[in-house]
């Protein structure tokens, strides 16, 4: 551990699902690092937000990735394991508590990814709700 970071964890190890001995799916297990003093309510938001992904993960796109490499083994095809990861960031300002994540899964080398933005009010921890019209929308490039 880096002295200079103290109570600082070193960084997960990729989970590696296998199907037959062949890695299909690996991914970090979540985490998202919020704030010291997060409100409690918050902080069990976001690690319900880990468990759905981790959920996701294990149990309906593992399977799916298991088939995949079947298909690909039957068809004489190679097989790419399949990758899903989850990034966010937290910062406060003020009494206001920004997070943003990202959740991403790569499969036969298409990414789908859904991005957010959370603010919550603090020291309450209750959710702020943009006002209508205020959220701006983001058009991909169709490339």
């Amino acid at each position: 551990m880096d002295p200079k970071h103290k109570g600082a964890q070193a960084p997960p190890e990729a989970r590696v699902l296998l199907w037959e001995g062949e890695p299909v799916l690996s991914f970090f297990p979540p985490k998202v690092a919020l704030p010291l003093g997060t409100p409690k309510r918050v902080t069990a938001y976001y690690r319900r937000l880990e468990q759905m992904w981790r959920d996701r993960w294990e149990k309906t796109v593992y399977p799916r990735a298991c088939v995949a490499a079947q298909t690909a083994r039957n068809t004489s095809r190679p097989f790419d394991p399949w990758t899903a990861g989850l990034e966010a960031e937290a910062e406060q300002d003020g009494d206001i508590l920004r997070v943003r994540w990202e959740a991403a899964e790569t499969a036969g080398g298409r990414r789908c990814a859904l991005n957010q933005e959370e603010l919550w009010q603090l020291p309450k921890g209750t959710p702020v709700i943009p006002a209508k019209g205020t959220r701006k929308k983001r058009q991909e490039d169709p490339a």
